[in-house]
């Protein structure tokens, strides 16, 4: 791995470990949780947005995952 790529990835880890980025990601639970209920969806339409809502959601909750699965492939292509 380039030492550039290797920077980024700690700069990276470094704003995941944060107190705000531990809010961030306690507030994009709450908003994960209050919409991942399929009764109130009222048509098709409602159920594609409902779904891509919710996986935005859930990228961005588990990003320091996608970071370390993102790493672990770099050192295996190495």
């Amino acid at each position: 791995m380039k030492e550039e790529d290797r920077q980024r990835y700690n700069k990276m880890f470094e704003t995941l470990s944060t107190e705000g980025w531990n809010l961030i990601r306690e507030r994009l639970v709450e908003m994960y949780e209050q919409q991942n209920n399929i009764m109130s969806i009222a048509d098709e339409k409602g159920f594609w947005q409902q779904r891509g809502a919710l996986g935005m959601l859930h990228l961005m909750i588990e990003l320091e995952s996608v970071f370390e699965g993102e790493l672990e492939q770099t050192k295996e292509d190495d």
